[in-house]
């Protein structure tokens, strides 16, 4: 089977993305004329989903969207706040704390519609952003909120988020204005063919769209307003920033080995420069054992990248390949496991 024959559809228009070959149908830009399936994370968001439910569930019945809810092992009583939306949304309960993007993943595999939106279930977005993300698809295979200069962002929580912004941005090489905003529209089939590549925390917002980028897939930003909060935060600052930033890391080892390792060498290149020219002045005419040392420091680090850089070319087929007998099968199973599930809908979930 050719990449070709693996990832392609059959309607009459198409969109190709001539990195890996992928095409996609065109859906209309109108958010009635969308199939669409909003998933709602959920961890001890029990008073925020009050707030969120009633006009998403309204926004919902009006556009014709599903919403799946994944409650990842919530102890504040959000099961008893769903069950009065019973009969309104789909429910999937985790029967241990596996993290934002885990539970995120598995809505995604749960749905079975053209695009996969995300909503957190904290009452910061706004139904109102969601309609206007939804109307601007067009050809792009994801729109992903940025949060505006009126969103709310806690004091505290602004330099770290300025930090990991930079490290992105810098490894990335591209301005991307906010890495993780929780509101944003998948094309299902896109977002299916990155799922591996991705973070089960919650770091999975700046890991998609990382992922999307480097893969050359089209991605459109558009601003959202974001208000504060209803309830207490569940992100660890220091420690969720350290691992996100950490896997970023590992990101761009896997899409742009290059950009981390070619700057090392020239590091190492550069230094024995200097030291033997100072060498020189102080010295004399003499090779100096440490100029050589951190020459052969700079020769191996770029042998290494290149064999890096090839690896990460192997393991991006071998993931695309992979990936595409789910992305072309709607029906992907739910995982098994330490998962499970319990429908509060009329749709019953395949086990």
């Amino acid at each position: 089977m050719t990449m070709n024959e693996c990832l392609g559809l059959e309607d009459n228009r198409h969109i190709r993305n001539t990195q890996l070959n992928r095409t996609y149908a065109v859906e209309p830009s109108t958010p009635q004329g969308i199939s669409m399936t909003i998933v709602i994370p959920s961890f001890n968001e029990a008073s925020g989903l009050l707030h969120v439910l009633p006009p998403l569930i309204e926004c919902g019945r009006k556009h014709g969207w599903k919403i799946i809810v994944v409650d990842d092992a919530s102890s504040d009583g959000t099961d008893g706040v769903l069950q009065l939306f019973s009969g309104q949304i789909q429910v999937m309960h985790n029967r241990e704390n596996l993290g934002y993007g885990a539970s995120i993943k598995r809505g995604i595999m749960a749905s079975a519609t053209e695009w996969v939106a995300t909503f957190d279930g904290d009452g910061q977005h706004q139904v109102e952003d969601l309609e206007r993300l939804a109307s601007k698809v067009g050809f792009c295979d994801a729109v992903i909120g940025k949060r505006n200069s009126q969103s709310h962002c806690s004091f505290f929580r602004r330099p770290g988020k300025w930090v990991l912004g930079k490290i992105a941005n810098l490894l990335v090489g591209r301005k991307i204005p906010d890495i993780n905003c929780g509101l944003r529209i998948f094309r299902r089939q896109a977002v299916l063919q990155i799922m591996r590549l991705t973070s089960d925390s919650f770091s999975f917002t700046t890991s998609s769209l990382i992922a999307l980028m480097k893969l050359g897939y089209e991605v459109s930003l558009e601003p959202v307003t974001t208000a504060q909060r209803v309830g207490c935060s569940t992100v660890r600052q220091w420690k969720d920033g350290f691992n996100a930033v950490l896997f970023i890391l590992r990101l761009i080892m896997l899409f742009d080995p290059l950009r981390i390792m070619l700057p090392i060498s020239a590091f190492f290149f550069a230094s024995g420069v200097v030291y033997q020219v100072t060498s020189f002045v102080v010295y004399g005419f003499d090779l100096n054992k440490l100029t050589l040392l951190l020459w052969v420091f700079a020769l191996i680090i770029f042998l290494v990248a290149l064999v890096a850089d090839q690896v990460s070319t192997l393991r991006r087929e071998i993931a695309a390949f992979s990936s595409c007998g789910s992305a072309k099968d709607d029906a992907t199973p739910i995982p098994t496991g330490p998962l499970g599930s319990r429908n509060s809908g009329a749709t019953e979930l395949p086990e």
